[in-house]
């Protein structure tokens, strides 16, 4: 709502414009960068962005670390100390702020950046070879994209595919919604991109924290628990209809696969079906020759799908775990949110043995499980997951790497041991000591 209102005052001032557009290479500080910002600007001309709100889970700093950009969000009295001038060092790794450091801090920062662009090139001949533990299990690293411009930089990453298209960020570089024909095009692209690689489109997820400037909203008090990602597919039904058709349209292009968000039970499933099946029919109607049997998958990102995760099983070819919004769904505890921000915890036991359920689930089913989300993106963690059962990951790009890494150099018992160690505390801090002890045994 933020954005749309700074849009609408900007019209009104006479201050219409395209965004920002960059000269030359920046680093790029303001009091917050939404989705929509992220989605406009040039990507090769951000050195880093730093804002006074906003956290590591919001969409615009996951779209930043999925373009390999530092960011450090949630600074406050960042605007009051920096100025237009000012030299600044963005550590999105520790996540510290430099404005104008002085020579002894700027030359430990070049050592730095030197040490870490060596350690690239150490992992470049990683690339093309598969992700296999030590002992010979094989896991799949794919890649979260959500612009165009995301493909390079999965491909340079050495991504097996994408587990996750957001659909929704090229909706908000627009002024209206895409037609089907216009879809279509853009989801080729992405499809051209990957041949003979799978590509999982996920279906529009807007709400929260994620809104169209062109597209009207009614007021909630709690978005995130309102009228969002599937919700309003199924409510908006036309927009849904358009978005399927642009799908199967373009999926003889490549391995196109099609994932619906935040569902909660098997009326949604079974609606969804329907409505597909119809626009199948549609197209063959006019003449089109489409795919009618795309694997459909569905996100596991509430606690009513984890319950009753069996039944919505059978239904579908294949399940992906959203952990960002498992994580604050699980726990009642609004990402976006710093009053809250300690009760977003990854390591609570309730969302680890969430996750683990999913995962007995499909192999009990013989359904595939994928999991998507910022604790794919850790090592360390990881290697936890694979213990728990997960045998593919969706992550961004520039996090692939350094996770294949660690799991070619982990056997799977090490994996199931340290799952099995886990799993049996009780408390998120029991967790956070044993596997603080373990990164350093295992990465120094």
């Amino acid at each position: 709502m933020e954005d749309i209102g700074r849009r609408i005052i900007d019209v009104l001032e006479g201050n219409e414009h395209n965004g920002v557009k960059l000269k030359e290479k920046r680093v790029i500080v303001a009091e917050d960068i939404f989705p929509s910002d992220m989605a406009m600007l040039d990507h090769d001309k951000i050195l880093g962005i730093a804002t006074e709100k906003g956290n590591i889970y919001s969409h615009a700093a996951i779209m930043a670390k999925s373009l390999g950009i530092p960011a450090v969000v949630g600074v406050k009295g960042l605007l009051h100390a920096a100025n237009v001038k000012d030299q600044v060092i963005v550590d999105g790794t520790s996540g510290q702020i430099y404005l104008n450091p002085e020579k002894q801090v700027r030359d430990e920062y070049l050592r730095l950046e030197k040490e870490y662009t060596t350690r690239l090139k150490e992992l470049e001949p990683l690339r093309d070879l598969p992700a296999v533990t030590s002992d010979g299990t094989r896991i799949l690293l794919r890649a979260n994209i959500g612009l165009l411009s995301d493909v390079r930089t999965a491909i340079a990453n050495g991504a097996e595919g994408v587990g996750l298209y957001r659909t929704e960020f090229p909706y908000m570089a627009r002024t209206t919604f895409p037609n089907r024909q216009e879809q279509a095009a853009l989801y080729g692209k992405i499809l051209e991109g990957f041949p003979n690689q799978p590509v999982n489109i996920r279906t529009l997820d807007i709400g929260g924290d994620k809104g169209l400037p062109y597209f009207s909203y009614p007021h909630e008090d709690n978005p995130f628990l309102g009228w969002r990602s599937i919700r309003v597919s199924l409510d908006e039904e036309e927009i849904f209809r358009e978005q399927l058709a642009g799908i199967l349209l373009a999926a003889p292009v490549g391995q196109a696969t099609i994932m619906f968000p935040l569902i909660s039970c098997l009326d949604e499933v079974r609606r969804i079906r329907a409505i597909l099946d119809s626009v199948v029919e549609e197209l063959c109607q006019q003449g089109h020759d489409v795919c009618s049997g795309l694997p459909l998958g569905i996100m596991v990102e509430v606690p009513a799908a984890v319950q009753i995760i069996d039944r919505l099983a059978a239904e579908v070819d294949y399940l992906s775990i959203g952990t960002n919004d498992l994580i604050q769904y699980m726990l009642a505890a609004d990402r976006n949110n710093a009053k809250v921000k300690q009760y977003y915890e990854p390591y609570h036991p309730a969302v680890l043995h969430a996750i683990k359920r999913v995962a007995d689930v499909g192999r009990q089913t013989g359904k595939k499980v994928s999991l998507c989300g910022e604790m794919a993106a850790d090592p360390l963690y990881a290697l936890l997951l694979v213990g728990m059962g997960i045998r593919e990951f969706s992550l961004s790009a520039p996090s692939i790497p350094l996770v294949k890494q660690a799991i070619r150099s982990h056997s799977l018992r090490l994996c199931q041991a340290m799952a099995r160690k886990v799993l049996a505390f009780d408390t998120a801090c029991d967790i956070k000591r044993y596997l603080a002890i373990r990164r350093k045994k295992l990465f120094g």
